[in-house]
């Protein structure tokens, strides 16, 4: 701010002790800052690329730990197709009033009620690896035939063992007819 004089047009307005402001004192009272644009909002790629290691490190392990538990899961379906299939059997041969005959197929993972003169196949089913249920072994003792008569109860009683991998579940038909799920 200075106190000097003015030309006359303004000097007749302002008397002479009126502080007046030049540009220079103006610019430097007065600097003007232009504000900065804010940032914009999102994430940037590091953050992306971190969230999406660290999600796909908590996935591989999930997953590592689910594994065991799908096998078991299919090989407990394997069974339960098992077991649903001896009573198919029963229900057929008193259907038919006739004996049928459950005949395991182990080197194909596979089964099949058929009629007593093979003429016949009710129904056939495969367990193996390239199915859903996946199954890697499927036995029968004592023998690969059982017959079942028509009021339920079977020539001798055996017992089908599904393995997958480590586990192992087994079915039993008795002579009585009676299907029992096993967990040895």
């Amino acid at each position: 701010v200075s106190n000097r004089p003015l030309g006359n047009e303004l000097s007749s307005r302002l008397g002479p002790d009126t502080p007046v402001c030049d540009l220079q004192s103006i610019g430097r009272l007065m600097t003007v800052t232009r504000p900065r644009p804010p940032r914009a909002a999102g994430f940037t790629l590091v953050e992306m690329m971190l969230v999406l290691a660290m999600l796909g490190i908590l996935s591989a392990f999930g997953a590592w730990q689910m594994l065991p538990a799908l096998e078991r899961t299919k090989l407990r379906r394997g069974t339960t197709i098992l077991a649903a299939d001896l009573h198919y059997a029963q229900m057929v041969a008193a259907r038919q009033r006739t004996p049928v005959v459950f005949v395991v197929d182990e080197g194909l993972q596979a089964y099949l009620i058929r009629d007593r003169a093979g003429t016949t196949i009710y129904r056939q089913r495969f367990l193996g690896v390239d199915t859903d249920y996946g199954i890697e072994t499927l036995l029968a003792d004592p023998q690969d035939a059982v017959e079942v008569f028509p009021t339920g109860v079977a020539r001798e009683t055996t017992t089908f063992t599904l393995g997958l991998k480590d586990e192992q579940r087994q079915v039993k038909l008795t002579r009585a007819g009676q299907i029992r799920v096993l967990h040895p």
